[in-house]
């Protein structure tokens, strides 16, 4: 898929994010409200028309609400788990711009390592060419046993844990872009009570795999999240 973002002096940014099947795209630009319609349109199509009218109609709600935050946060895409398809209903994953404020243009490996540096849960490395940043903000994750490649729960062998919120960044510079701006890709959310820890860990490696694949694009014309 390719998105783009358009904002009040730049070039939209343009990308190319595979996440896999099971993930649909809403795009925060003029086309929100026809993305949200067709996916309300395939979460009730099994629905009764009248039956589906107070579901559509809160979930659209909410879906509003988020897309409005994104918006205010240089959202640029938002992607949700397809119903009855996806791989973990409560992620979600945002794509959004940011521009790094400063005096004078800093070298993307300069802020990367000062990110780096300031996260004890960072990681670095290159994606579609650039340098970039991986922070993991997921609660309760311990910096050390992140370090030694476990979570804070597996350490802990007196029982099952309760399912611990997600919060992974990724940001890259973009490629040739004058303006200097990022673009931040963010995964999101909480598996609830009793859910399998096993396909939340699967959904977080397919997104650092996808992430890993990023690739720039011209335009916005080879489709989107199925």
């Amino acid at each position: 898929m390719s998105t783009a973002a358009d904002t009040a002096h730049s070039k939209p940014i343009t990308y190319r994010l595979d996440l896999g099947e099971g993930w649909t795209r809403i795009r925060l630009d003029e086309h929100a409200e026809a993305d949200v319609s067709a996916f309300l349109d395939r979460a009730f199509a099994a629905v009764p028309a009248d039956a589906a009218e107070a579901g559509r109609g809160l979930i659209a709600g909410r879906l509003n609400t988020q897309i409005a935050a994104g918006r205010a946060k240089g959202g640029i895409d938002f992607y949700i788990p397809t119903p009855g398809a996806g791989p973990v209903p409560a992620l979600t994953v945002m794509a959004s711009e940011v521009k790094i404020p400063s005096a004078a243009v800093p070298e993307p490996a300069d802020v990367v390592a000062r990110v780096a540096a300031s996260n004890p849960t960072a990681r670095t490395g290159v994606i579609a060419g650039m340098p970039a940043v991986r922070i993991d903000r997921s609660a309760g994750l311990d910096p050390e046993a992140e370090a030694a490649g476990e979570d804070a729960d597996d350490a802990d062998d007196d029982g099952p844990q309760p399912p611990r919120p997600r919060h992974i960044e990724y940001v890259v510079p973009v490629a040739g872009d004058p303006d200097h701006r990022w673009l931040s890709i963010a995964l999101t959310g909480q598996a609830g009570p009793g859910a399998d820890e096993a396909k939340v860990d699967a959904a977080v490696s397919r997104f650092d795999q996808a992430v890993a694949e990023l690739a720039w694009t011209e335009d916005e014309g080879e489709g989107s999240a199925s």
